[in-house]
């Protein structure tokens, strides 16, 4: 089962996509950052002088310090500076290190509370140029099917832990989706006016579909979000599981999703996804645009209503013109000796692929017509 979209790369569209017009929507250039445990200094290692600190010695100490349990971790030589002065002679390491890779990680050189400047590696998980939205329709219909009350239950489950503790937002509250949609409604108003309905009766009665649509999305979207939001316990989740029928596909797929899910919420109890997200080691220009990880993940309406194509050209026309992309980052700092590379993507690795998973099963299990 496959994400939706491909974002990146070269970024090519999503699929051929109908009954769209261009994007005019922005996602802001900036957003309130959280606290991080480092802050940025470089990741273009411009000369030492220039570093946003004070106390030079004490930070030359540092930077040599790391530098030394870096190579003797990875067994790189460093090249003799002895003849430079400081700081030219943290610059010439500096540069060399700007074309090493140790574990598929690069070299930054960073700072923290008391401590000018050492350096950590830096690795990035891949999340495949993917958009991670789970749809929410599917949850709606299973709540108004009486024969699919115990996967109403379990699912409505799922989408608390991934709304509490991993922290995927829903498209119901302000947000890059709310915001998303609002544009599709103004763009669909926009071309209804263009048309007469004596002249094209089709796509007259198309765009009644998607007003509907909107509508019923609002309507489920306001009503579920206080059931998401309502508290989980791990107990009742696997009391859930026992109740889905396995004689069935879906019901087997979504058991086994959901028993995934459990032993990712018992590994990492706490756990969110913006534990990982540290855009403050990316050095942005002031007109530089970027794919923050709220874009693309998140709680969506429907991957099958008479919406998803004008939405995933608007969302892809628009990451097409940003230059970065926030995903997650793992930090291994060197200030003291290290006995092995640690780079940990476990937690998202599972992830990830879970919301992949649980994407395509609820795709199956979503109805092409609404019920109101």
């Amino acid at each position: 089962m496959e994400t939706t979209s491909i974002i990146r790369g070269i970024r090519p569209k999503v699929r051929p996509l109908a009954r769209c017009k261009g994007s005019t929507a922005k996602p802001a250039k900036k957003r309130t950052k959280g606290t991080h445990r480092n802050g940025f200094l470089t990741h273009s290692f411009k000369p030492f002088q220039s570093l946003p600190f004070s106390g030079f010695g004490q930070g030359e100490r540092e930077f040599f310090q790391s530098l030394g349990n870096l190579c003797q971790l990875y067994g790189w030589q460093a090249p003799d500076t002895s003849g430079l002065p400081f700081p030219q002679n943290i610059s010439a390491i500096l540069e060399k290190l700007a074309s090493q890779r140790f574990d598929g990680a690069s070299v930054m050189l960073l700072q923290d509370k008391g401590c000018p400047a050492r350096l950590a590696t830096v690795k990035t998980f891949d999340t495949n140029f993917c958009l991670y939205y789970v749809p929410v329709r599917p949850l709606w219909q299973m709540k108004n099917e009486r024969n699919k009350q115990p996967y109403y239950e379990l699912t409505r489950t799922l989408f608390a832990y991934l709304y509490h503790t991993i922290g995927i937002p829903f498209f119901r509250e302000p947000g890059y989706l709310d915001n998303s949609y609002d544009a599709l409604e103004n763009w669909i108003r926009e071309i209804d006016d263009e048309y007469d309905e004596h002249d094209d009766k089709e796509e007259c009665q198309y765009r009644k579909r998607q007003f509907a649509e909107l509508d019923l999305m609002r309507l489920a979207g306001d009503t579920l979000l206080p059931e998401i939001k309502m508290p989980y316990d791990l107990e009742t989740w696997e009391q859930q599981l026992q109740q889905i029928p396995v004689t069935d596909k879906q019901g087997r797929e979504l058991r086994e999703v959901a028993s995934e899910l459990l032993k990712l919420a018992k590994d990492y109890p706490e756990r969110a996804i913006k534990d990982t997200m540290h855009y403050e080691l990316h050095e942005a220009s002031e007109d530089d645009y970027s794919i923050y990880w709220e874009n693309y993940i998140s709680f969506y309406w429907s991957g099958e209503d008479t919406l998803q194509h004008m939405l995933f050209e608007m969302v892809n026309s628009e990451f097409q013109e940003m230059g970065y992309q926030e995903e997650p980052v793992a930090v291994q700092w060197f200030d003291t000796p290290q006995e092995k590379p640690r780079h940990d993507f476990d937690f998202e690795t599972r992830l990830f692929f879970l919301l992949d998973e649980l994407t395509g099963i609820l795709n199956d299990f979503d109805d092409e017509e609404p019920n109101a």
